[in-house]
């Protein structure tokens, strides 16, 4: 069975490899023909199958003895190996590591950049072709989304949020040092007026989503993860100025009071939701969680 994972895994990253080549270097096609490929739709496990890749995209999936290759195409034959389709993570911080703690303040913007790119190629050579990645310091994830795009260095898809909006003294704040450093957050924006402005800022500077803290969390200082941050009529104006300006808006809350605030707000999304409760999950779409669990 880890034989077989492993396969898999290299079948993935054999076919995100080579979509990148052809989508950044030229328009020639590529076949790749694999012992094996998963078909996600129904669970079955097809043998035999045929892919081709046109300019970065597989523009035909079937059996090999129903498919036609193009002659001119380039041919990858992976008999023993297993292809999947590319998995999604909708909640990532590409350019940190897992630093806690008074060293991280020695990080530099750049040095999370390039971080993000090692972290981009992992991600991607993990079978990772598109990602959410929600918050990072000095818009160094719109960085590394661009690079990407542009083929300078490897890695899945990116949406990417830029600095997280959050109170003064939040968990998106900057909270480690004392007073007399002045240290802020680069997503600090308290009030109506603040949050719609700091709302533009961010889109101006590129981000493809808005991600906001509306409650405490576990890994800054001072704050409690069950205690509400944003108001709920901030958290209103942040999510009718995103969706306005066409960007949806996901919440970083993990207490019942903040979750339910950010759902009557309309964001998009809850991320943790460690203490939802009843109300929260009424509010946003207690139905589906029943149709889809029979709960």
């Amino acid at each position: 069975m880890k034989r077989r994972q492993r396969l898999a895994m290299l079948a993935i990253a054999l076919l995100l490899l080579t979509g990148q080549i052809v989508a950044q270097h030229s328009p020639r096609r590529i076949v790749v023909h694999a012992g094996h490929a998963l078909d996600v739709k129904t669970g079955k496990l097809l043998s035999d199958q045929t892919f081709i890749i046109e300019d970065g995209r597989i523009v035909s999936a079937g059996p090999s003895a129903e498919t036609k290759t193009p002659a001119d195409a380039s041919r990858i034959e992976l008999p023993n190996a297993t292809v999947l389709p590319g998995l999604i993570d909708a909640h990532t911080h590409l350019t940190y590591e897992p630093q806690f703690g008074y060293e991280e303040l020695g990080v530099s913007v750049l040095r999370s950049a390039l971080t993000g790119a090692k972290n981009a190629r992992v991600t991607l050579q993990a079978g990772f072709t598109t990602v959410r990645n929600v918050g990072a310091e000095a818009y160094s994830d719109v960085a590394l989304r661009d690079a990407i795009n542009a083929g300078d260095v490897p890695g899945p898809r990116m949406l990417v949020s830029g600095p997280a909006l959050g109170i003064t003294g939040g968990h998106c704040d900057n909270n480690l040092l004392p007073y007399e450093y002045h240290a802020t957050g680069d997503g600090v924006a308290d009030g109506i007026a603040a949050v719609q402005h700091k709302v533009r800022e961010n889109i101006k500077y590129g981000s493809d989503l808005i991600k906001i803290c509306a409650t405490g969390g576990v890994l800054s200082k001072g704050d409690d993860p069950q205690a509400s941050q944003y108001t709920l009529e901030e958290m209103k104006a942040i999510v009718a100025d995103a969706h306005r300006l066409g960007r949806k808006v996901a919440a970083h809350a993990h207490g019942a009071q903040g979750i339910l605030w950010a759902s009557e707000a309309g964001v998009d999304s809850i991320e943790h939701g460690s203490y939802i409760d009843d109300a929260g999950i009424a509010e946003k779409g207690g139905e589906v969680v029943k149709n889809e669990y029979g709960k």
